[in-house]
């Protein structure tokens, strides 16, 4: 997997000449080569590209993100047919047992309140959803994530904050880093021959990445830890703040005692919900976080 997440706000013309990548503009000329290249932000609409050059970058495994007029992520280009057997994977998800999938979402959520209340401890606030991450039942019924949830912003960002506040412009920052992190789940579950519209919680009819929206949620903290630090104080979404935020995919996360960048974790984290279908038993690893840290690679 890659490790250069190239962020675009300028129109340039992207081609590929000898498995190079190649940025052209006016003022200069940037190259990198694909195999390591992690994902790709098009956020001016005056830039070109070709199928070829398309083409080149998703057999190399490449997240191509597009933007809208706002200049806000309206879509993702995603390596396709990359499984060996995607027959296999999709009959290992329709075959998911209730028992399981209880689990699993149980195991999902305690992981996400577990991050969220890590998230307080860092500003001062300790243990307060400690007791909701431990209580969280199979299936969450109790709904203890809306329960976390409501507690958890308020904590963080004020008692006055809403998510549902759409001129606060703290929730654009939030929106568009959770939207970076489900473009790269999506692209991860798609790589493992999965089927992104089978969800195990998320079920909508509308929703073709039902699964994604799943397994973003351990993820969604490290946004809101980013925001808190970086971004409290800024008043919008300018493009110097969205490549910021871009930018949080290479910070650091812990899985199983070890230090990855957070794209490798996703990537982890998938392959342990395709071990669990097909051991048929809850695998999921946990995500940990430390604090805000770009990852070393080395």
């Amino acid at each position: 997997m890659g490790y250069i997440n190239i962020y675009m706000a300028n129109a340039a013309n992207i081609y590929v000449k000898n498995n190079q990548l190649f940025l052209h503009n006016d003022e200069k000329t940037i190259d990198y080569p694909l195999e390591d290249i992690n994902s790709i932000m098009i956020e001016n609409l005056q830039t070109t590209i070709s199928t070829h050059t398309l083409s080149c970058i998703s057999q190399a495994g490449i997240l191509t993100f597009i933007c809208n007029q706002n200049h806000l992520p309206c879509g993702v280009i995603l390596p396709f047919c990359e499984h060996y057997n995607t027959r296999l994977q999709y009959d290992l998800q329709i075959n998911l047992s209730k028992p399981l999938q209880k689990q699993l979402w149980q195991s999902i959520i305690k992981n996400k309140i577990s991050n969220q209340n890590e998230v307080l401890n860092i500003f001062g606030e300790y243990d307060v959803l400690k007791d909701l991450a431990s209580s969280v039942l199979s299936g969450d019924s109790n709904n203890n994530e809306a329960t976390a949830s409501l507690i958890y912003f308020k904590k963080l960002f004020g008692k006055n904050f809403s998510r549902k506040d759409v001129d606060n412009p703290l929730n654009a920052f939030l929106n568009y880093g959770y939207s970076i992190i489900r473009g790269f789940v999506a692209r991860s579950i798609v790589s493992h021959g999965l089927m992104p519209f089978l969800g195990i919680f998320h079920k909508s009819q509308l929703n073709q990445f039902n699964l994604a929206d799943d397994f973003i949620e351990p993820f969604r903290p490290m946004v809101d830890m980013f925001v808190k630090i970086f971004l409290l104080d800024s008043k919008e979404l300018t493009p110097t703040i969205k490549s910021q935020i871009y930018n949080i995919i290479n910070y650091e996360v812990i899985v199983d005692n070890q230090k990855h960048s957070l794209s490798y974790a996703i990537e982890l984290y998938i392959q342990s919900y395709v071990q669990s279908l097909k051991a048929n038993k809850n695998l999921v690893k946990n995500i940990q976080f430390t604090g805000l840290k770009i990852h070393d690679y080395e």
